[in-house]
């Protein structure tokens, strides 16, 4: 079926589009909202860093079960009132993490505040999907991209202040009023023309994916530290996934389709969106986790540390979907990973002082790896920045009309899984490598950059495959 969209000039969403970026921003702040407060909270409540984590990884897994059902959910009601119910779990949760007397009733809060933002980030996605030319979507769903990604990455900027000053409580204060003002700003401009269509809800499917995410992330986490629970959580999340995916082909009205994935410029592109987001988001996770522990910064500090990397990030995003609807994807995919792997590279080699003092080889001093860490930091933004959206556009915008709703809840669905995956998978090594230096008898902070440096290697070889294989599809697009 062709693709017939109205010009852009004709639509005049501007304002009901505004209203959705912030959404989207809004989204991505909360998923990495807590980590500058991480440490704070493993002191208040006397948890660990591995539990801990899953006020990161918990909300991810809600997103994504969340995000799973968004191809229904989209069909079966209407924009106002998604937007409607979505804003009003995340105030909830705001305000949940903000009263929560213990440790277990603030991850409570923070699923429920997953449960609203979650539907915000398809929902943008569908709103420009639906409505901007093909040739034009790169660069809107750039701006989409950069809001995304600049919420999750603003977020240790804002919140290490707010910790350091008011105490972690504080960093929900944030989300609470901006939650509050799109929802007095959508009253005015968020409606819609489409008719919802009545279908029945697949509750073994969401089930499904429920435990196939949750097990996934267990698996990950716990696989560095204890293989045979890591392989066994990681075997039966196989089979859930198994599951999901043979039950939605047998469904005459299935949760979402899994008809995008037929078309071979989509799936290359959901490969490429879930490595570039698991290197994103493992650095935003594990970044202000090294500069508190290992480094010895204040959260604040921590914070302004990564002012450089999201400008660069928001930039690069912006820049590379106008590169896109003029150039195409070659040579910004590869390009973009090849970045990135330099980056993770280069904090790896930053953060190795602590490494070589485990092995015996030199002294450790985190201090002196700290510029370098920073660097490479920096690129890893700027190059994840580069891919996201581009890897976006290019597998939604060769899908017929049919399968847009199915496609971008797919696509969502490879970004929070990548959320899921990296700071579970990644943590997880940095965990384990950190209290085996320690038990070596290497001082908390060396042992600390330790874990770090191994957590970065890890990724380095994920990015790199990530690499290749961008090299391979945008040659592959560019010569069809």
């Amino acid at each position: 079926m062709a693709n017939l969209r109205p010009t852009t000039a004709a639509t005049g969403f501007g304002p009901l589009l505004a209203v959705f970026y912030g959404c989207g921003f809004l989204a991505g702040f909360n998923e990495n909202l807590v980590n500058m407060a991480l440490v704070a909270i493993m002191g208040d409540f006397a948890v660990d860093a591995v539990t801990a984590q899953w006020l990161v990884t918990g909300y991810m897994i809600a997103v994504t079960v969340v995000v799973t059902c968004m191809a229904y959910l989209y069909r079966r009601f209407t924009l106002r009132t998604l937007f409607f119910a979505a804003s009003a779990l995340s105030i909830a949760g705001s305000v949940g993490g903000l009263m929560a007397p213990n440790f277990a009733l603030l991850l409570v809060a923070r699923l429920v505040q997953a449960a609203g933002t979650g539907v915000f980030i398809p929902l943008m996605m569908n709103v420009i999907v639906d409505k901007v030319p093909h040739e034009n979507m790169g660069s809107y769903l750039a701006v989409g991209s950069a809001m995304i990604t600049i919420g999750p990455a603003t977020a240790p900027i804002v919140t290490g202040f707010m910790v350091s000053d008011l105490g972690w409580r504080s960093v929900f204060v944030v989300p609470l009023a901006v939650a509050v003002l799109l929802t007095v700003l959508g009253a005015f401009v968020v409606r819609d023309e489409r008719r919802p269509h009545p279908a029945a809800f697949d509750v073994p499917s969401a089930l499904l994916v429920a435990a196939g995410v949750t097990l996934l992330s267990v698996g990950l986490s716990e696989v560095s530290s204890r293989p045979a629970v890591g392989a066994a959580a990681l075997a039966a999340a196989v089979a859930f996934l198994a599951g999901f995916a043979r039950r939605q082909k047998r469904l005459e009205s299935p949760l979402v389709s899994l008809a995008p994935f037929g078309h071979r410029a989509f799936w290359p592109a959901v490969v490429l969106v879930v490595i570039t987001m698991m290197t994103y988001f493992s650095l935003s996770v594990m970044a202000p986790l090294y500069f508190e522990e290992a480094v010895g910064l204040a959260a604040s500090l921590a914070g302004v540390l990564m002012v450089a990397p999201v400008l660069a990030n928001a930039t690069a995003s912006v820049l590379s979907g106008r590169a896109l609807d003029r150039r195409g994807e070659w040579p910004l995919l590869p390009a973009g990973l090849g970045i990135a792997s330099v980056g993770i590279a280069l904090a790896a080699f930053g953060a190795s002082p602590a490494l070589a003092g485990v092995l015996g080889l030199a002294g450790a001093d985190a201090a002196a790896g700290l510029p370098v860490v920073v660097a490479g930091i920096f690129l890893g933004y700027l190059g994840t920045g580069m891919v996201l959206s581009p890897a976006q556009t290019a597998g939604l915008r060769r899908l017929p009309d049919e399968l847009d709703s199915h496609g971008v809840t797919l696509m969502s669905m490879a970004v929070q899984l990548a959320a899921c995956l990296g700071p579970a998978a990644y943590v997880g090594i940095m965990s384990s490598a950190s209290a085996a230096a320690a038990n070596a008898g290497v001082a908390p902070a060396a042992a600390s950059s330790a874990g770090f440096a191994w957590a970065m290697v890890a990724a380095l070889a994920v990015a790199l495959f990530g690499a290749a294989a961008a090299f391979l599809y945008a040659r592959a697009l560019r010569r069809r």
